[in-house]
């Protein structure tokens, strides 16, 4: 592996230290066909990752059909140390803030500048905005905040060991990472078009619950070919809350005691003893460890769920 030599200074700990870097939380939207705009969710996919999955609590969001937009907000303190001969940037020098955006399953890069300051600026507050097609975006999408020299100085004599090509990225802030196309989703839920089925069912078709991948081996599947999907469509007037509350608690306990039933590895599921990144087993222990449900008995289990799902739907 090969790393990068830089031969000027970049913002390193101390320096991170006394700008005193300060963010909102990233706020993810959409416009609808009437232009209005909802939010959309960033949860952490599970407890093991720092990738953050987009999902809409209306159901209706896709990644096909809507634009992905966001925006961020910034604010930088007490900059002035990063210019001079004992910073990254001449004196005279201008720096910007901007959002390098990558997504390698979708083969595409790009940059979001916020704006620019310089050590004569008081207070350098800035919101960042940006508004992806739709359909343009793929997997993961990484979001990493750099500063960057956006104007050249006149270097002094004891500035000459500082960049100064306009464009060098001279530090990360931070980084953050959101998954799209629902992978890495607590709940894998799908919608299915299936006449003569059922409104709903689940499938568990995992031979090792330590091992399998939860997102390959299980899904509750919505049927939209059935004559009462209405009912648990979010887009429709006729939507009962109450009835997809049932029916995802139901679901929820098929997948926990279908585990259950293999006596062999429950133990080790509930004890979270070398479980798979990803796995059924552990996706089970999510829901105990980090949602809190009781899974002792059917029952206990049972009304876990709904209690879960009564607060969020």
């Amino acid at each position: 592996m090969t790393r990068d030599v830089m031969l000027y200074p970049t913002l390193n700990e101390e320096l991170m230290k006394r700008v005193r870097f300060q963010k909102s939380p990233f706020y993810f939207y959409y416009y609808d066909e009437n232009e209005e705009e909802h939010e959309l969710n960033a949860e952490a996919s599970d407890i093991m990752s720092s990738v953050y999955a987009i999902k809409d609590e209306n159901g209706v969001w896709t990644q096909d059909d809507y634009a992905l937009c966001f925006r961020r907000s910034y604010t930088l303190r007490t900059f002035q140390c990063l210019f001079g001969p004992d910073g990254i940037a001449c004196e005279d020098a201008e720096l910007g803030l901007a959002i390098i955006w990558t997504s390698a399953d979708s083969k595409q890069r790009g940059v979001v500048r916020a704006g620019t300051f310089n050590s004569q600026t008081d207070i350098f507050e800035i919101t960042a905005e940006k508004e992806f097609e739709k359909a343009q975006l793929r997997g993961e999408i990484t979001f990493s905040t750099v500063i960057y020299l956006a104007s050249p100085g006149q270097p002094k004599e004891y500035e000459q060991h500082l960049a100064n090509t306009t464009g060098y990225i001279l530090g990360e802030l931070e980084k953050f990472v959101i998954q799209l196309d629902g992978r890495g989703s607590v709940f894998p839920i799908f919608e299915v078009s299936e006449p003569g089925q059922p409104l709903w069912y689940v499938r568990c078709d995992w031979d090792d619950p330590t091992t399998d991948s939860f997102e390959d081996t299980v899904s509750i599947n919505l049927n939209a070919a059935h004559k009462n999907y209405r009912y648990i469509d979010r887009t429709q007037k006729s939507f009962n809350s109450q009835l997809l509350i049932e029916v995802m608690s139901a679901a929820l306990c098929v997948i926990v005691e279908s585990a259950r039933c293999q006596s062999a590895f429950w133990e080790q599921i509930v004890s979270n003893d070398s479980l798979e990144t990803g796995s059924v087993g552990q996706a089970i222990y999510y829901f105990k460890d980090t949602l809190e449900w009781d899974l002792s008995s059917p029952n206990a289990v049972s009304l876990s769920a709904r209690k879960f799902f009564e607060q969020r739907i």
